[in-house]
């Protein structure tokens, strides 16, 4: 994962200042409207996983391209076939990997620790099949934020004496790429969620 958001960061990096355009309509489009197209985003995030996970099974650099395209063609698939589940499934990874942290900072380890994981996926699947709906919102919901931060950091990065600043500021602290993204994914998620009510739709 660190590997896939180096490879993130390079690109912004080296992308031309009209590479933030599409990334500030996307991530505008999704965080206002991403829950029409909830599965959509659901098959991207899983998509991703598939590359990443492809990637890191990969026995040489020359195999990365195969093993990257089979796990994105075969996660997305599978996702796109059973979006429910898929969402249900997503949302138990998100909060099991963001539980698992915890678990490492307190010091748990070996065996121990993977039953917690396990069990804590199991709890976080059941809670998130329950509250599909809602986890869907905060899927299009963080897509969106992230192309958003990502099409603000390529202007950014445009800039030495900005760059530097912000460059900075996310060495001297972790919580602050964090909070960058969870403000608009926040802001977001109350916004479709209102505009899922409102209109009745049901994932």
């Amino acid at each position: 994962m660190n590997t896939a958001m180096n490879e993130w960061l390079i690109f912004l990096r080296s992308a031309d200042a009209l590479v933030c355009v599409p990334l500030l309509a996307g991530g505008g489009g999704l965080m206002v409207f991403g829950w029409r197209i909830w599965k959509t985003c659901v098959v991207l995030c899983f998509v991703v996983a598939g590359v990443v996970v492809g990637r890191e099974l990969a026995g040489n650099a020359s195999d990365r391209l195969l093993y990257a395209s089979v796990g994105a063609v075969v996660c997305g698939a599978l996702s796109y076939k059973s979006a429910e589940f898929a969402v249900s499934l997503l949302g138990g990874l998100i909060g099991t990997v963001i539980a698992a942290e915890s678990l490492k900072m307190i010091g748990l380890t070996g065996m121990a620790f993977w039953l917690v994981v396990l069990a804590l996926f199991l709890s976080f699947s059941a809670l998130a099949y329950i509250n599909r709906q809602t986890v869907a919102v905060f899927v299009a919901a963080f897509l969106g934020a992230i192309l958003v931060v990502s099409g603000i950091a390529v202007c950014v990065m445009l800039s030495p004496t900005t760059y530097g600043y912000f460059h900075s500021a996310l060495l001297d602290s972790s919580l602050v790429l964090p909070f960058m993204l969870l403000v608009p994914t926040t802001m977001s998620c109350f916004y479709q969620i209102s505009e899922v009510n409102s209109s009745g739709t049901a994932v």
